[in-house]
């Protein structure tokens, strides 16, 4: 190998010292047929040596990467996304995507359910049609696909199998689930153990809640059911589509082709009538403006919730959004626990200098939204205070789900958090472009999975932007340290 290139290099000097302007010019044709190449990329049917080339480079690097150190300054939000099919929740997409990109790893992550006989034919057809659309999309991520049993079973073997050396996912980030009040009480114990999991797996968690949902599934199976018919084709089963699915189908029609859509079997829809509301897959693909980022930092998770906003705000759709950072505080003190504050972000030098201290978080909540949160969690109380301790542990066993009486005692100060914190958000936060807020946690078989449901429920509901709860693992993220 070396031997050929010392022996081209001489060719080149040669031809040089020969005839210079005759080099340029071979040298010239040459550089231009392999660009038009590389351009073209013509279908030929032997393999490539620039994507040889490109595979051995990324190996190599790759295998570099397990010779470096750990370090805090080399920190980076790798993530691994539950999305399921990625074209489902294009909005959690669309947002990882905006502040890995060029710079960190991102994994999709979907569990198929069922046996392994019968859903490996649809693993292997899929995988290459979510690949091609994150690509369309310019999202610069994988996609893994596992089967599994169940779906925590099958998130435990992506967090434990995804990646590959140093680049291995470091966040997990998932989806809120909509739906835990009307859903199945093992598939919301599922859910939060598999938060759990994340924990104990040394993963950061982040959250995403919009108010329009994340699952887009719903308007794609009302635009294959009704595309037919606006076709001039005629529609089998019209009457079983969902109302709902029919009205946002209806909306989007409205939006994307400017004309109302009528049809015999639905209500017409008068687009005054219609929630002018911002479309959730695409939110996180506009501009943003000038309006705010806003940070409660409420605890110290090792400075994730500071570091993602961060790198959000560095990108160009969020460049114009000032980030504002909230954090709890005495009224007596708070000119002092302000400027300590901005002291400690100048230090991490992330250029947050809007600082708000809320005096007011220890505040009791209004008791209409008290009333609010008890009538939530009326359904999953277990309502054993008159119950002997027998029946009660037998009535445990049977719901795990649900909440005793002592466990809502134990809980109260902090359920009632959530609710004024709510309410803090509502005051300061609804004009928002994004809101971050520190995850509150619910301790493993202290907190019943209901009653942490109604916790993150409570604390994000009726915002207008979108919601991200983050909770890092204790591992120090920023610092303000050279060495």
């Amino acid at each position: 190998m070396w031997a050929a290139l010392f022996g081209a290099v001489i060719s080149v000097v040669i031809m040089f010292l020969l005839t210079w302007w005759a080099a340029l010019i071979a040298i010239g044709v040459v550089l231009f047929l392999l660009l038009y190449v590389i351009y073209k990329k013509p279908e030929v049917n032997w393999g490539s040596s620039v994507q040889a080339g490109s595979y051995n480079l990324a190996l190599s690097y790759s295998v570099g990467l397990n010779e470096v150190e750990d370090h805090i300054k080399n920190y980076r939000p790798q993530c691994l996304v539950l999305t399921g099919p990625p074209n489902f929740r294009p909005a959690l997409v669309d947002f990882v995507g905006t502040f890995t990109r060029n710079l960190s790893l991102m994994v999709c992550g979907h569990v198929l359910i069922g046996p392994r006989k019968q859903r490996m034919p649809e693993l292997r057809l899929i995988a290459n049609g979510h690949t091609k659309w994150l690509n369309k999309r310019k999202i610069k991520a994988f996609y893994s696909d596992v089967i599994a049993e169940d779906l925590r079973s099958g998130v435990q073997i992506l967090m434990q199998a995804a990646g590959l050396g140093r680049m291995k996912p470091n966040i997990l980030v998932v989806g809120f689930k909509k739906n835990w009040q009307s859903a199945h009480p093992a598939t919301v114990e599922d859910y939060i153990g598999i938060l759990h999991d994340a924990f104990d797996f040394n993963y950061g968690v982040c959250v995403m809640r919009m108010r329009e949902g994340l699952n887009v599934s719903e308007v794609m199976q009302a635009h294959s059911e009704y595309m037919p018919h606006l076709l001039g084709a005629p529609v089998k089963n019209l009457n079983s589509i969902p109302e709902s699915s029919r009205m946002i189908f209806f909306k989007w029609w409205r939006e994307e082709r400017g004309t109302l859509v009528t049809c015999p079997s639905a209500p017409a829809v008068d687009p005054e009538a219609l929630v002018q509301e911002e479309q959730a897959s695409t939110i996180f693909q506009s501009e943003q403006g000038r309006k705010s980022i806003d940070i409660y930092w409420l605890f110290d998770d090792g400075g994730l919730t500071l570091l993602i906003p961060y790198l959000l705000g560095r990108k160009k759709r969020w460049s114009g959004c000032r980030i504002r950072v909230f954090v709890g505080g005495q009224i007596n003190r708070m000119d002092q626990e302000r400027k300590a504050i901005i002291s400690l972000l100048s230090k991490f030098r992330l250029g947050f200098h809007e600082v708000h201290v809320l005096p007011d978080i220890n505040q009791k909540p209004r008791a209409e939204h008290t009333k609010r949160f008890e009538d939530m969690i009326a359904p999953f109380r277990l309502n054993d205070g008159f119950k002997d301790e027998a029946t009660v542990t037998e009535m445990r066993r049977d719901c795990p789900w649900k909440i005793s009486d002592e466990e809502i005692n134990k809980n109260r100060v902090k359920s009632l958090r959530q609710v004024r914190l709510n309410e803090i958000l509502q005051d300061s936060s609804s004009d928002a472009a994004l809101v971050v807020i520190t995850l509150p946690i619910g301790r493993k078989g202290k907190c019943p999975s209901s009653l942490y449901m109604a916790w993150l429920e409570t604390l994000s509901q009726d915002l207008r932007p979108p919601v991200i709860l983050i909770r890092g693992n204790q591992e120090n993220v920023l610092t303000f340290y050279c060495q």
